[in-house]
This record gives structure tokens, C-alpha cells and sequence, in this order.
């Protein structure tokens, strides 16, 4: 599977150790509770159990998230893979703050649906990988109770994400060798790492027969704080919102009406009795956890002050930058001021001196932005460089926060694709060079092409001055030999800078080109009803057909003759309220003898029995498809099933452009999801597919003649293989588009 940070040459810091933070000096009075929820992606986090722990028990309270959600789908734009990480570790790091908790994240690829652990574990490295780094924070954190959603169930229909099975896996292995000396000890050799044993691991009911050990009562209400007033379901709610990129904005306020969360209890360390409403009655007081200033600065436990500003906000390793404050916005002085993370220094800050200090980042301060490249190298995400300040001659953590300033390379330089589709002759290729570093004088952008057996097609130079801390956008020319073989390339950018703070330094950036040809009838005209991006106009455009996106206004009209087919995008019957509105005139235009292709849509957006997502109080109409068809939840995930052709004499097979077994090959990510599992007997299933060892799935592509017209609907992932530029997906989807100029019909 592509995915841009697997082309860049970064040099990676060990993941778990860099957590810009660390601090031996006082701390508050640490809560006698740790609890730590666990969970495989954002949004999968216990909010509602948090939120009691952290506001009705006054508890530390972490989540630790496995991934950052980047193989998921987006709901709010066209980001996927890392850009799609980068925007869902930004929208946990602010469902945290409504938390009141701090998180975490173990930092391994989401790479989409998984049905086992094994492939999970297999794909993360191994089992002892993924349950080290857990159990790396299990000593570092020291909780008592560890709880999580996710279980180890793997076969059967209760058989859940192989990256949720891993979760439960790993924290069933982690509870027992965190306590065990030899288990990893090399990590026993950094300050604050201790062996510990949690004292009890639960796990999450979502239904409960009365057969729960504990029911936490979420429903009950906060007391204090800002919150009082709501229930800590509530607050969970409200956190909940911050996920839009998974749309859960449109079912938080579900989880507000929450009683209780249930557990069972899966592993325990301690002999005392488990009250029915408490997963951590009766443990003794912890006394050996010290949360460090990041988890008293993130769960908002301490107040923050704006006083301090820096005199740069973008700041590389070695950078001298000057510290400033406003008085009147001070504490009483004298004080002391800690600065910690990229900058580590501390300021008795007094009454007769002057209102700013010249500070200097540290050498080896961890990048943090452009956060698509970065994000990966740290476990916490928030800003750099943070300051505490202490009273004097007390002592006493008055206030803390984070200055407003990022970490930068000297040079950074990425195509401005991740994926370019490539053409005899002359290519254009995009790219974006910005430089931190003041210092630098001079830069050389190096490029190079090589094919699929690593033979060098051709190298260039050009040398450039560099905008300092600005951005340079230019593009380069790839001259593609006449004779060169349809197939895979790699394109590499490199950047060269001379001068520095830290002497010479470079960045580069490795693009996958891709050279095909791909066929379709002349005058072919296709309307686009659009979900969230443009993937679909980008990969029409490059067929060289005309595309008209359908807005409002077109679909209430109806008026769609002048048209051979339109394409409805995936999820679209959720985010576009007037197709939902006006589908009646799609398909009556259908019958007049347009081509209607719809991609996947989701259960809950689209079966009648389950009630309308915009509308909750009646259920889905259940007419979008002119024949029935009832959505289930079966997927092929492995992205190198084998395809077959059902109707290989069919023109979607055949026409304008031959499809053979080849044409699947290399396909990115999964085949497809929320395959049809019922539908009428007047559909032509297309394809059959499958995971190793499932039965065939016949449903994932449907046609149906409706009329003088043809429905068609596919649950395959082209919107991934497009964005790939994918040869065979090409000439499948425009065979599929072409086939109102193909099958002998007369135009609309």
C-alpha cells in the first residue's frame, strides 16, 4: 500500500522514547487513581468511563491510542493515509482536552481493515513489538486499572478488527510482563521506567444480560469544575463531536443519554472484593506514579498564562530565539520560570530585569513539523516547548502551558503529489521546497528517474536561492523516453542545502510515477455527484472526458439528457441531503436510458430497516436503487485477492478496453467493503472475490437494465485506486463509465 511517509528517507528517532517531556522538579500532589484506557484508533477511546474517572474520581486518567485512524475513510475532505493521521491526532488531541485526560499513541500504520490478529501482528512487526511498546507506558504511566473496548475474539460473527483483537491481545500479555524484570529490561535503564503491575485489566460490554462485574455509572452527574452540571456521558458526548473526519459528530449526542458503561474484569493482581459500580474499589493508594508537567499542562489541571510570546514561532535545532513577556500579565515576582522539551533552561524572572531572555533550541530537538512527516517520531503531539512556573521561595506549580512555537528541519521538500500518472515526452511534476533555516545560502534540487528494475532513466540539477522561511513552489520536467514500458517508476527529489546553523543538511521526497494508457468512446459526457473530494473529476479529466458536477440545483431539476452517465461518489447518500431528496429523478432518467454507477455506501445510510441519519425519526427510504438491494457489512481486505469475471463476454470486460487477470494486481489497501448481501435476482453479479479461506462474495458489483437504462452498483475501493493512479482500476472504471457507448443503446 502507498503511503507518503513510506517514500521519504527520514531518520527516524526510536518512537518510544521521544516524548518531549521530562521534568525532575516538584509536582503537584499526584491523585491516588491511575486508570488507562486502551484502544486501536481514535474515536476509539472509553470517553464516557474516562470522564468519570477523571471528574467524578479525580483519577489520572490516559488514554493510549494504537494508530492515528490514517487508513480509515474521511468524511470531511479529500486527506487520506498520513495527511488523514495528522487531522484525526489533531481531533483526539482536543476530544482529550474535553476529556480531561492525556494521550498517547503507540505510533503503528492503520493500513485499513484487518479480520485477524495475526495479519495485525504481522504487519506491526510481531507481537512482542507491539506488546513492548505497551508495556513500555504501562511502566512509565503506572496505572492501577487498564480498560479497553476491544477483546481477543478472532473467528465467528462477534469476530471484531484484527487491530481491535491485537489491543486485547496485547494488554492481556502487557498486564503480566510489565512486571517482569526480564522482560525488556533495556527499558528499565531510563529514569522513570519501573517495573509495574497494574492491578486489574477490564473489558468493555456493549450489551449486558446482568452477567457485567462492574457498571460504572456514567449517567450520574459532574459536581464541580466546568463541567458541572453535565453528566460524564455528557462530556464524553461533547468530546465525541471533535471526530468529524469519522462523522461521529452525527451520533455523539446518542452517547449523552448513556445510565452506565459495563465491564467484566479479564485479569487481576489484587485479592480485594470488586464493588458492582467501581473498577477500582478498594485498591490501596498509589503512591509511586508522578505524572510529569505534560499530563498537569494537557488534562487542563493546571491554569495556563499568555504571557509568554517567542520572537519566532518556527524554530530548527540550534536556533537562537528570544523569549518575551508581558508584566502586567505576570505573576507576582520573583518566580521561577521552566522551560522544557526543545528548550531546556530555567529563569529566575525579577522585578528589575529586562522583559525578555535569549534562549537556544537544543541541538537535538525532534522535528515536529510538516506534522505528515514528523508525526510518527513522537507519542505526545503537543507543542515543543513547554514552561512551568513555580513560586518563590515556595516553590510551588502555580501555572504551566506550552509556548506557541514548532520544531522545523532546515529543509524540507515534497512533490506535491504523492502518486503522478506519467506520459512519453515531457512531465510536469510539482513540488513545494520551504527552508527554516536562516543560515542556508544555497540549494540544490537534485532529481532522478528510475524504473521498475532500478535503472536509472536520467538525473538533473538546478540550483536555487532559498526563500528563508518562506515557501518555494516550482516544478520540474521528467522527460519521459518515447519508447519507455507502461508500468511503475520512482521519482526522487532531493534537496542540497550549503551553510546552516548546523552546517549542510538535506531533505528529499520519493514519488511513484505511473505510465499507462487507458481508452474511451469519443463525446463521452459523465456527471459527478460529489461527496468529498474531487478524485473523481481528477481521475475523468485525466480520460480526457468532459465531467459535470451535479449540484442542487441539477439534481431538483432532473434534467440530466444531455448526459451518458452520471457517478454518485462514495458515502454520498449521507452528506448530500438533496440526493436523498431528488434520487427519484436519477432514476427516472435511468428508464429514459441514462447509465447510473453508484459507489460504496454504508449500512445505516442506506438500508430501510435502520432509522435515516439526517432524519431520526423515520428510517431510510429504501427506494435508492431501482431494484432492491439490502447492504451488509462483509469486506474483502486483502488487497491481492484473487478477482474474477463473472460474465467475461460482458462489455464491461471487454470494451473500450480489454480486462485481464492482470488488471487487479497492485491494488492498494482492500478490494472493497459493505458488500451487498441481499439484492433482487435482476442483477448481473459482475465479479466474485474473497479472503483466503471465506466464501466467495458475488455481490460486490451489480448491474441491472432498468428500462432503456442500466443501474450499476460496486462496492470495490476505486476511489483508492484512482487516487494511486492504478492502470487496471482505470480501464475497469472507464469501461464501466463507457458502457452507454458501448453496448449498442442509443445515446441519451
Amino acid at each position: 500500500m502507498h503511503h507518503s511517509l513510506a517514500h521519504r528517507s527520514f531518520r527516524l528517532i526510536p518512537v518510544l522514547f521521544v516524548l518531549l517531556a521530562g521534568t525532575a522538579d516538584a509536582q503537584p500532589e499526584a491523585a491516588p487513581l491511575v486508570v488507562m484506557n486502551l484502544a486501536a484508533h481514535p474515536d476509539d477511546e472509553d470517553g464516557s468511563t474516562l470522564a468519570y474517572f477523571r471528574h467524578g474520581r479525580d483519577a489520572i486518567a490516559y488514554s493510549v491510542i494504537f494508530t492515528r485512524g490514517e487508513g480509515g475513510q474521511n468524511e470531511i475532505g479529500p486527506e487520506l493515509y498520513e495527511e488523514l493521521g495528522v487531522i484525526r491526532t489533531a481531533e483526539t488531541e482536543r476530544a482529550a482536552r474535553r476529556l480531561g485526560t492525556q494521550v498517547y499513541f503507540l505510533n503503528f500504520m492503520d493500513f485499513g481493515f484487518s479480520k485477524s490478529a495475526e495479519e495485525t501482528f504481522e504487519r506491526w512487526g510481531g507481537r512482542d513489538e507491539v506488546t513492548s511498546r505497551l508495556v513500555y507506558l504501562i511502566r512509565k504511566l503506572k496505572p492501577d486499572v487498564l480498560f479497553t473496548n476491544h477483546d481477543t475474539v478472532t473467528v465467528g460473527p462477534g469476530r471484531q478488527h484484527g487491530h481491535h483483537q491485537v489491543v486485547g491481545l496485547t494488554a492481556w500479555d502487557a498486564f503480566e510482563l510489565a512486571a517482569d524484570p526480564k522482560y525488556h529490561p533495556e527499558q528499565l535503564d531510563e529514569p522513570g521506567i519501573d517495573v509495574w503491575q497494574p492491578k486489574r485489566l477490564f473489558r468493555r460490554m456493549w450489551t449486558t444480560d446482568g452477567s457485567h462485574d462492574v457498571a460504572v455509572p456514567v449517567g450520574d452527574r459532574v459536581r464541580q469544575s466546568r463541567n458541572a452540571g453535565l453528566t460524564f456521558a455528557g462530556i464524553a458526548a461533547e468530546a465525541l463531536h471533535e471526530h468529524a473526519s469519522q462523522g461521529m459528530d452525527l451520533f455523539a449526542d446518542r452517547v449523552a443519554g448513556w445510565d452506565s458503561t459495563y465491564f467484566e474484569i479479564y485479569r487481576t493482581a489484587s485479592d480485594a472484593a470488586i464493588p458492582h459500580d467501581d473498577l477500582a474499589g478498594g485498591l490501596p493508594a498509589n503512591v509511586q506514579a508522578e505524572p510529569d508537567l505534560t499530563y498537569w499542562i494537557d488534562s487542563g489541571r493546571l491554569p495556563a498564562l499568555d504571557a509568554f510570546t517567542l520572537s519566532d514561532s518556527v524554530l530548527v535545532p540550534g536556533q537562537s530565539v528570544e523569549l518575551r513577556w508581558v508584566r502586567s500579565q505576570l505573576p507576582d515576582r520573583p518566580f521561577r520560570l521552566k522551560l522544557f522539551g526543545a528548550v531546556d533552561t530555567t529563569i529566575v524572572i525579577r522585578d528589575d530585569m529586562p522583559d525578555r531572555a535569549s534562549l537556544s533550541v537544543n541541538r537535538d530537538a525532534v522535528p515536529t513539523i510538516p506534522k505528515v512527516a514528523y508525526q510518527y517520531e513522537h507519542m505526545l503531539n503537543h507543542a515543543p516547548i513547554g514552561y512551568a512556573v513555580y513560586e518563590l521561595p515556595s516553590g510551588d506549580l502555580e501555572a504551566g502551558g506550552y509556548l506557541a512555537a514548532e520544531i522545523a528541519p532546515p529543509i524540507f521538500v515534497e512533490a506535491t503529489e504523492d502518486v503522478v500518472r506519467l506520459r512519453p515526452g515531457p512531465n510536469l511534476l510539482g513540488y513545494t521546497m520551504r527552508v527554516f533555516d536562516e543560515e542556508i545560502d544555497e540549494i540544490t534540487l537534485a532529481t532522478a528517474l528510475a524504473g521498475d528494475a532500478a535503472e536509472r532513466i536520467f538525473d538533473q540539477n538546478q540550483e536555487s536561492r532559498p526563500i528563508t522561511g518562506g515557501i518555494t513552489r516550482g516544478e520540474v520536467t521528467l522527460n519521459m523516453p518515447g519508447d519507455a514500458e507502461e508500468g511503475s517508476y520512482t521519482i526522487s527529489l532531493a534537496a542540497f542545502a550549503r551553510g546552516g546553523i548546523n552546517g549542510p543538511s538535506m531533505d528529499d521526497d520519493f514519488v511513484a510515477g505511473r505510465l499507462f494508457s487507458v481508452d474511451v468512446p469519443e463525446g463521452l459526457r459523465v456527471g459527478v455527484v460529489r461527496s468529498y473530494d474531487n478524485t473523481l473529476e481528477q481521475a475523468l479529466s485525466q480520460m480526457n472526458v468532459e465531467a459535470v458536477v451535479l449540484d442542487s440545483l441539477d439534481l431538483a431539476r432532473g434534467n440530466f439528457d444531455d448526459l451518458h452517465t452520471i457517478v454518485v461518489d462514495i458515502r454520498a447518500y449521507l452528506v448530500r441531503p438533496d440526493l436523498r431528496a431528488h434520487n427519484d429523478r436519477l432514476l427516472r432518467w435511468v428508464e429514459r436510458g441514462g447509465h447510473l454507477v453508484v459507489n460504496y455506501q454504508k449500512t445505516f445510510e442506506w438500508n430501510p430497516e435502520l432509522s435515516d441519519p439526517l432524519n431520526p425519526a423515520r428510517n431510510n427510504p429504501g427506494n435508492f436503487a431501482p431494484l432492491p438491494i439490502h447492504i451488509g457489512r462483509e469486506r474483502v481486505t486483502d488487497e491481492s485477492a484473487p478477482v474474477a469475471g463473472l460474465v467475461p463476454e460482458h462489455p464491461i470486460m471487454n470494451a473500450p478496453n480489454r480486462i485481464d487477470e492482470g488488471a487487479w494486481d497492485g491494488w492498494v489497501q482492500e478490494r472493497g467493503l459493505y458488500f451487498p448481501d441481499r439484492y433482487d435476482e435482476g442483477y448481473m453479479e459482475l465479479f466474485t472475490l474473497n479472503d483466503p479461506g471465506e466464501e466467495p462474495q458475488t455481490g460486490s458489483t451489480l448491474l441491472a437494465q432498468v428500462g432503456r437504462g442500466t443501474y450499476l452498483y460496486t462496492a470495490l475501493v476505486w476511489y483508492r485506486q484512482l487516487k494511486e493512479f492504478h492502470p487496471g482500476a482505470y480501464r475497469i472504471f472507464a469501461n464501466m463509465i463507457s458502457l452507454p457507448l458501448v453496448d449498442g443503446r442509443h445515446s441519451p
